[in-house]
């Protein structure tokens, strides 16, 4: 099956280690205080609740472009696109009240059999294909309701997904803005607020920091910072160009394509264009690109000289990455294979820093 999974996450920029600090408060109309909502950005485990007075401070935070998030149950979540350091340090925030309910109450058990199974297609989709269901899993299940016909299945969610994972040590708060699972394809996109769970000792820790890299290696982020980078081959990349014409016709057989039938040999410094103040890297990528990494192995390679995970990578746009290997339009790229097959369960926060555990 084909995966394509845009998530709404906004790529930032780290420069030097100064960190800074925003301020603002969070009402609602009438200039009323709203105690407790949270304030986060975007994608990264950044975030901060405001105090009795509905005012808030988030700090430590590192020079770059974020979105700027401010929600609480009951209220729509408000997004705004910010620059750190800028010249506004204060954002303020008005909420409305959300006044979207499930179309019925679902009553989760045997009496629902058809919710349970449209629960659990949903979490193949959503959280992954490859989890362990104890370690993973969405803790206010009742939120979802689903509407399917013979061409897509849907899910809607009346109130943010809370998802304990206790794989990599994250709890994800996920406003989700649509789930959709056709024949060919699974999407999904909103926003997410990452939390770190306290581990219950040294040991649970490093188990994380070692799921952690595992997720990593080999991912879009990673393939995209080893690009940038200079350094595909070191970091375990095989990567070529394909001629159009066969990304729909691929031949089952060798990989590595002795006859150069379909492959365009690059090196890295034939796509990188310029690179912004910002450290922003555009790739000038027009065509799509097969990758294998090689530092791991598949039971069902798919083709027989290359046992690895197999990924095609197709451009869409234009494509700008920062250095931590992050898309700033997540849009930009379509993922077919072992890339497009992320789901909740393996999904990093943005400010994961790799050789900062």
């Amino acid at each position: 099956m084909r995966l394509l999974i845009p998530f709404l996450l906004a790529p930032f920029f780290l420069f030097a280690q100064q960190k800074y600090a925003l301020t603002g408060s969070v009402v609602e109309k009438g200039s009323t205080a709203i105690p407790g909502a949270s304030v986060f950005i975007e994608g990264t485990t950044m975030g901060t609740q405001a105090d009795a007075n509905g005012l808030y401070t988030l700090k430590n935070i590192p020079a770059g472009r974020y979105r700027l998030v401010a929600s609480l149950v009951g209220y729509l979540p408000k997004m705004i696109f910010i620059e750190v350091p800028g010249k506004i340090t204060v954002y303020n925030f008005t909420l409305e009240e959300d006044n979207k309910t499930l179309a019925e109450v679902r009553v989760v058990g045997s009496q629902d059999k058809t919710w349970e199974k449209q629960f659990r297609a949903f979490e193949r989709g959503f959280i992954g294909e490859s989890y362990d269901r104890k370690e993973v899993y969405i803790t206010n299940r009742e939120v979802v309701d689903f509407t399917e016909d013979d061409d897509a299945f849907n899910a809607k969610a009346s109130k943010p997904l809370q998802i304990v994972n206790k794989t990599l040590g994250y709890k994800v708060t996920y406003f989700m803005d649509n789930f959709e699972k056709t024949s060919n394809l699974t999407s999904f996109k909103g926003l997410a607020s990452f939390e770190k769970l306290i581990p219950e000792d040294a040991k649970q820790e490093r188990r994380w920091e070692r799921n952690r890299e595992e997720v990593y290696e080999g991912s879009i982020k990673h393939f995209l910072k080893a690009l940038v980078g200079n350094r595909l081959e070191e970091e375990g990349f095989n990567a070529f160009l394909l001629k159009p014409e066969y990304l729909n016709n691929l031949r089952r057989g060798l990989f590595f394509d002795r006859n150069n039938e379909r492959h365009v040999a690059f090196k890295e410094p034939d796509l990188i264009g310029v690179v912004s103040e910002e450290g922003l890297t555009t790739v000038n990528w027009k065509i799509p690109m097969e990758i294998v990494y090689n530092k791991k192995r598949v039971a069902r390679p798919i083709f027989v000289d290359a046992p690895y995970p197999y990924t095609i990578l197709i451009p869409k746009g234009l494509i700008q990455v920062t250095a931590a290997g992050d898309l700033m339009n997540p849009y930009s790229v379509e993922m077919r294979g072992e890339m497009g097959k992320i789901g909740m369960a393996d999904l990093l926060p943005l400010d994961f820093d790799i050789d900062q555990p």
